[in-house]
């Protein structure tokens, strides 16, 4: 039979197994893992890390979802020991305004851009392109579908119009943008493609065009 006094020693030992075994040592704790996801309406962005590269693959459409996904991500690799970030760009299109975010995001993050081979970029893609620090293109012409569709027109301004109208406030915020990410010549460039295109289908964008305006770093 335990006395008072054994069972309380019994009851503290007791108690400080259990703290030792609730206790995490600080070398013991989960480390961020390799490879994660991040769903979204009408798409996914997930993250990899290679080393010191952390690479981010948007895949799908580009809405305002995808600017929330986007402020997810670079939230988790502002915890990693990422040397350099990467947006790679797989199948993607959408909106134009949610584009423009996600690109000053990139910039404001020190992200490089990249478009994935066999992938496809399509207007709102190349506006998020542009914000990389790096931006890269895969070489041959065939690796992938890249080129400028129509802005969808603004149902008051140019409603029923096959030819790009921009209207005064889209002007504005689509040439400040560009000319903020790219060299003069690059935005330019940028700008007289985007009014080009028309409901008739997509504009392809050759590489050499593309390295030769200063849209590509590297292609």
């Amino acid at each position: 039979m335990f006395t008072g006094l054994s069972r309380r020693l019994l009851a503290f030992a007791g108690s400080c197994l259990l703290v030792a075994a609730c206790a995490t040592p600080s070398s013991q704790r989960a480390a961020p893992r390799d490879s994660e996801s991040f769903p979204y309406r009408d798409g996914t962005m997930s993250l990899r890390q290679h080393g010191a590269e952390c690479e981010v693959t948007l895949s799908g459409e580009i809405t305002p979802a995808a600017v929330s996904a986007l402020s997810l991500v670079t939230t988790e690799t502002a915890k990693r020991n990422c040397g350099s970030k990467w947006l790679v760009l797989d199948k993607v299109d959408g909106q134009i305004g949610p584009a423009i975010t996600i690109g000053s995001m990139l910039r404001n993050r020190g992200f490089n851009t990249r478009i994935a081979p066999g992938g496809a970029c399509l207007t709102p893609c190349l506006i998020a392109f542009a914000a990389g620090t790096e931006r890269q293109i895969p070489p041959a012409a065939s690796a992938a579908r890249i080129g400028f569709s129509q802005i969808p027109p603004d149902e008051d301004y140019a409603r029923g119009r096959c030819e790009t109208a921009l209207d005064n406030r889209q002007l504005i915020s689509l040439s400040r943008y560009l000319r903020a990410m790219l060299p003069d010549s690059a935005g330019d460039f940028m700008m007289r493609e985007l009014r080009s295109a028309d409901c008739r289908g997509v504009r392809p964008l050759p590489v050499n065009d593309a390295v030769a305006a200063g849209l590509v770093t590297k292609g």
